[in-house]
Parts: structure tokens; C-alpha cells; sequence
């Protein structure tokens, strides 16, 4: 194997109590065998679950299950924190980690704020934008900062504490007369909770908009993507205001290749790929057939879900030496390890 070391600028507030009463105790007592990349999987399976309850609780009306949703977030977080401490401890660390990480935390972006907007019952175009836009420009230009500094730089309100405000927020909807008082109007047909949505997500904007000005480099690739997202994320929420599964999705997996071709780039010292144009362009065809709305929608979501599984699985496999199913044998005292992060 050759020699990988991950570097990072962690400030988050909420790694030092994480670790020290969840992340530390779990790994002291996970078996060596166990790979990093089954945490990976496993941890992020949480916040797909946690999309699940909230799109079933929005099919039904029901408000059944939703005090799930905070206990898979903080198992997510605990997940998100630990496989790579457990890659530490078994010296297993690696690129196809790394990737494998951040890959899925790309899906778990979408989902979260897919959950958030079920929650509070969101169909304003403009809080929709704000919402998904805001949070993959975040972390499009988090990973950008990866990839030209070779750093990454964790925030003191960043992913982890976001997570965490948007679980405790999605849980008190559960409980009827706080949710109705967050549906009061405010202005501009704005709800409170829409209100309070968009000035917690000016977070996330401004912390993007600091990182491109702290790594001081941009390509016409990144700014491409960062447009074309933004676009489509606006035609989508003004188009398809209530249709959350679809919204979610196609904004998710839009975003999901580019920032895949970012972590590809950063492991193989390469440039990323140019953006996605067809979905843009592929807009004109709801005007031109709008009877076949729906099959252009899960056309445009199965089409972004293979280049995505093709682009990531031709990381996997040229990095697949990498991949364990059971952890090499524990070093003998003295040995070198192959790899540290």
C-alpha cells in the first residue's frame, strides 16, 4: 500500500464532547477485525431511515415515528465520527476511505434538509432553494478546499452541529401545539419556521463563501457547477414545490456526481469533471411534454443515478486493493503500519 495521511482543521463544537462520551468509549471496544467502511455504510443507513419515517409520516399525515429521527441523527454523528478513529486504531486508513466517507455524506446532505422540509411542511419556492442550495454550496466548496489545500476544514458551527439542530427541530414537530406554532404566518407569506429556516441557513451560505475567499482559488468548473446547481435547484423548487421526493432526489444526486468527481480528483491529484449539463437542459422537455412529467422525473433521477454509480465505481475499482471485508491481522509490537491518517 502506499503511504496516505489525511490532514483536517477540526474547531467544530461538538467533536470534543462527542468524542469524549460517545466516539472514544465505542471505539475502545469495537473488535479490531471490524472494517472502517461497514461503520461508513451503517452510520449514513441511519439518516436514510431517518428520510423514510419523515416521507412516510408525510404520505400518512402522521407524526407517528418521528421521535426516531434525533436518535438516528446522533447515531449517524457517532457512526460519522468513529469509522475514522477505527481506521486509525487498525492502521486501515486509505483514499477508498476517504471517498467512501465523504460520498455518502454527499447523499446525507440532501436527505437532511429533504427531512427538514417534511418536517415543518415547506413548499415555499424561495426557502426551498435557500435550503438545499445553501448546503450543497457548502459542501461543494468544503470539499474544493480539500482538494486545492489539501485540507479539510471543519467549522465551529459546521456539518455536525447542523445536523444536530436540524434532528432537535424535526423531533419537536411531533408534538401538535409546538408544530402549529411554528406555522403561524409571519410575512411575506413566510411561516415563522420558514423565517427561522432561512436565517439559520445564512450559516452555511456565508462559511462557503469564507472558504472560496480563504482557499483564494476557483476553477470554471467549480463556478459551472455552482451555477447549474443553483439553477436547478430554483427551477425544481418553483416547478415541483410539494414534490419533496422528487426535489430531494434530483438536487441530491445532481450535486452527488459533481462532488464524486471532486473526491476522485483529490485521491488521484487530478482536475474534477466538468459539470452536468443535461438535467438543465433536459427542463425544456416538461414544456414540451408536460403529460410526461412524471416519467421525465424518474428518468432525470435514474439517468444522474448511473453516472453516478459508474463514476464511483471506477474509483472503487482502481483503488479496490483497499477495501477489506475483515481487517488484516492486529500488527506485531515494532511493525511499521501501512498507513496512518
Amino acid at each position: 500500500m502506499t503511504k496516505y495521511s489525511y490532514s483536517a482543521e477540526d474547531v467544530s463544537l461538538l467533536t470534543p464532547p462527542l468524542h469524549k462520551f460517545f466516539v472514544d468509549p465505542l471505539v475502545k471496544v469495537l473488535p479490531y477485525w471490524l472494517p472502517a467502511n461497514f461503520i461508513t455504510f451503517i452510520s449514513n443507513s441511519f439518516i436514510l431511515l431517518a428520510f423514510l419515517i419523515a416521507y412516510r409520516g408525510h404520505l400518512n399525515k402522521s407524526y407517528e415515528f418521528w421521535w426516531l429521527i434525533p436518535i438516528f441523527c446522533l447515531l449517524y454523528l457517532i457512526g460519522d465520527y468513529s469509522d475514522g478513529e477505527q481506521a486509525r486504531k487498525t492502521h486501515t486508513s486509505s483514499p477508498l476511505g476517504e471517498y467512501f466517507d465523504h460520498f455518502l455524506d454527499s447523499f446525507v446532505t440532501g436527505l437532511l434538509m429533504g427531512v427538514v422540509m417534511i418536517s415543518f411542511q415547506v413548499s415555499h419556492p424561495f426557502i426551498l432553494t435557500v435550503g438545499f442550495f445553501s448546503l450543497y454550496f457548502g459542501q461543494v466548496t468544503a470539499f474544493w478546499e480539500r482538494l486545492t489545500r489539501k485540507k479539510m476544514h471543519f467549522s465551529k458551527f459546521g456539518a455536525s452541529e447542523g445536523i444536530v439542530t436540524i434532528a432537535f427541530f424535526s423531533w419537536i414537530t411531533s408534538f401538535e401545539h409546538l408544530r402549529k406554532l411554528t406555522f403561524v404566518p409571519a410575512f411575506f407569506n413566510l411561516k415563522v419556521v420558514e423565517v427561522g429556516i432561512f436565517f439559520l441557513l445564512l450559516t452555511p451560505l456565508l462559511t462557503a463563501i469564507l472558504t472560496l475567499i480563504r482557499v483564494k482559488i476557483v476553477s470554471f468548473r467549480l463556478i459551472g457547477h455552482i451555477v447549474l446547481s443553483f439553477f436547478v435547484t430554483v427551477f425544481v423548487s418553483v416547478s415541483f414545490p410539494k414534490d419533496i421526493l422528487y426535489l430531494t432526489w434530483v438536487i441530491t444526486l445532481y450535486n452527488v456526481l459533481f462532488i464524486a468527481s471532486l473526491l476522485a480528483a483529490t485521491a488521484n491529484q487530478a482536475k474534477e469533471a466538468l459539470p452536468e449539463i443535461l438535467i438543465p437542459l433536459s427542463f425544456v422537455l416538461f414544456f414540451v411534454f408536460p403529460e410526461q412529467t412524471r416519467m421525465l422525473q424518474y428518468a432525470q433521477c435514474v439517468y444522474l443515478a448511473v453516472r453516478i454509480a459508474l463514476r464511483s465505481g471506477v474509483f472503487f475499482h482502481a483503488y479496490k486493493q483497499y477495501w477489506y471485508w475483515i481487517n488484516p491481522p492486529k500488527p506485531k509490537e515494532g511493525s511499521i503500519p501501512v498507513a496512518s491518517k
